[in-house]
């Protein structure tokens, strides 16, 4: 799996890394605020919705509680209402006994005072002074039983007068208790009441601070949608700045090496001529026009140094001559997707920097290969190797040998060279120094 991924990643399409005028660093770094500060705001409107909403079921169990209490304070008033009416009702049943009492008493001493007058008072003065014997025995009789019985009355009464004074005390008690527990109640309710109204006014505050943290949050997705267009609209002029350097630097190259050849060619002709007539070759005509050569090859110069800060400071893994820049056309008609250095078969191929090998075998098309990941989305491809040096999982230091020199599949002798970012080839002679 990993090797078919590697291939696909290295017959991508082009991607040209060159330096220009234009840069989208300072957007970007501006669009990383912008969603920093929409990560923060969306955070902070995530947490006071939550804190809004623990506000509304506080709320919700404030009115549930608010209206038990009235329930509770609806009935202690029924029974409020119902102890007082009773407790009148013992009092005047109270006054009632009180005035029964006092007329039972009143009577008591007007027969009392009736019998002292008429000399009643006296039984046994009835007694001597009654001509019928057995009739003056049933009057003592019937003046006891009205004396018991005036007595009995008076004692029923005034333990009637008592027993409704004891409920009276009862029910006072009974109401001074509903009146203590209406009271508790009320204060609750009062209490809340209050609470119900700060989460009340919790929420209302809640809502408004959200409603700005929205409101700030939707200009900055604009600001943020109009920083993505800007930097897709620099993004494009860069890919055109680059397009047209490529065809410049492709023209030149071409240029450079036709007139490198047609130079070469007439010095050879030139050589051949002077040979043919027997005259001494030109100076001029025995050396050749030199091409872009590659003299120093990787070495542990950069070791220990992240991949990223490479750039403008990077040596090749071999030396040699470059015989195709990164862009350009291969004899087959393919684009070179990295830069070939044409080199003698043998040459100590030097990794560029540390990494670790993830690929070691043969590459269709390209020979054998070495693929080293760098950290940071970065890979480089060693190609047309002879001898392959190293295995997958293998550490290497910057200057490391991965293996040898020898040939693509075409026959081209030297090494192909690329540089992957996040599976793209860059331009490796843009990270040379």
């Amino acid at each position: 799996m990993k090797r078919s991924l590697l291939l696909l990643l290295m017959l991508a399409g082009p991607t040209w890394a060159a330096t220009t005028t234009l840069s989208t660093a300072p957007q970007q770094q501006n669009l990383k605020a912008v969603r920093k500060e929409i990560d923060s705001l969306q955070k902070d409107i995530a947490q006071k919705q939550a804190v809004q909403k623990q506000a509304q079921s506080a709320i919700q169990q404030s009115e549930l509680a608010i209206q038990q209490t009235d329930q509770v304070l609806n009935q202690l008033g029924k029974k409020q209402n119902a102890s007082t009416q009773r407790l009148a009702d013992l009092e005047h049943q109270i006054q009632t006994a009180q005035q029964q009492v006092a007329l039972a008493r009143q009577k008591v001493s007007q027969m009392l005072a009736h019998q002292y007058r008429n000399g009643e008072h006296d039984a046994m003065k009835l007694m001597f002074n009654g001509s019928d014997p057995n009739q003056t025995s049933r009057d003592l009789v019937y003046y006891q039983y009205i004396a018991r019985a005036q007595q009995q009355l008076i004692q029923d009464l005034n333990q009637r007068q008592a027993s409704l004074a004891q409920l009276a005390e009862q029910l006072e008690q009974q109401l001074h208790i509903i009146v203590g527990m209406s009271t508790k109640k009320a204060q609750e309710k009062s209490q809340l009441q209050q609470t119900r109204a700060d989460k009340q006014q919790q929420v209302h505050q809640l809502n408004s601070e959200i409603q700005n943290r929205q409101d700030q949050l939707a200009k900055l997705k604009q600001d943020e949608k109009r920083l993505t267009d800007l930097i897709a609209n620099i993004n494009r002029k860069i890919q055109q700045q680059i397009a047209e350097r490529k065809a410049k630097e492709k023209a030149a190259f071409k240029a450079r090496q036709e007139a490198a050849r047609k130079e070469n060619e007439r010095r050879r002709r030139m050589a051949a001529d002077a040979q043919k007539q027997g005259k001494p070759v030109p100076e001029v005509a025995k050396t050749q026009v030199p091409v872009e050569t590659v003299d120093t090859a990787a070495d542990d110069s950069n070791a220990g140094r992240a991949f990223k800060s490479l750039q403008g400071r990077m040596k090749l893994p071999v030396t040699g001559e470059i015989a195709g820049r990164f862009g350009t056309m291969r004899n087959e008609g393919t684009v070179w997707k990295g830069v070939f250095i044409h080199a003698g078969r043998g040459q100590a191929v030097h990794v560029v920097a540390d990494g670790r090998v993830v690929y070691a075998d043969a590459l269709r098309g390209f020979g054998n290969a070495v693929i080293v990941d760098h950290g940071g989305n970065y890979l480089t491809v060693y190609t047309g190797l002879s001898v392959v040096g190293r295995g997958v999982g293998d550490a290497v230091k910057a200057g490391d040998s991965l293996g040898s020199t020898g040939a693509l599949d075409s026959g081209e002798p030297g090494l192909y060279f690329e540089i992957r970012y996040l599976g793209k080839p860059v331009n490796p002679l843009t990270w040379v120094h």
